[in-house]
């Protein structure tokens, strides 16, 4: 049996048929390059971080809020960001080692 435009192998997911409404990749391409220019968190302390292409990238877009989670080994990134149309702002970045209990 095939799958029509309605149906889809994801519980749960629904995909518009002209494509995403909201620009994902667009608005996470602001927040890599934040993240490179450096960015201030809500602790008040200056984070900068060097995000690549061979990376692997998680993103989740609700309500006003993108979470941005980039994974590389053993180490990921994530960075929290409120989302005002195709406009980002970063307010929070951490930095963990997902293969062990210690943070960095």
């Amino acid at each position: 049996m095939f799958m029509n435009q309605k149906q889809n192998s994801s519980v749960g997911a629904s995909f518009p048929p002209n494509g995403p409404v909201f620009p994902i990749w667009k608005v996470e391409r602001q927040i890599a390059e934040q993240l490179h220019r450096g960015v201030k968190t809500i602790d008040g302390s200056v984070v900068a971080v060097s995000v690549g292409s061979s990376m692997f990238t998680y993103v989740r877009h609700r309500d006003n809020v993108l979470v941005v989670k980039y994974i590389d080994g053993c180490i990921a990134v994530t960075a929290s960001a409120e989302v005002a149309g195709e406009e980002v702002k970063v307010y929070n970045v951490s930095v963990h080692n997902i293969c062990s209990a210690v943070d960095l």
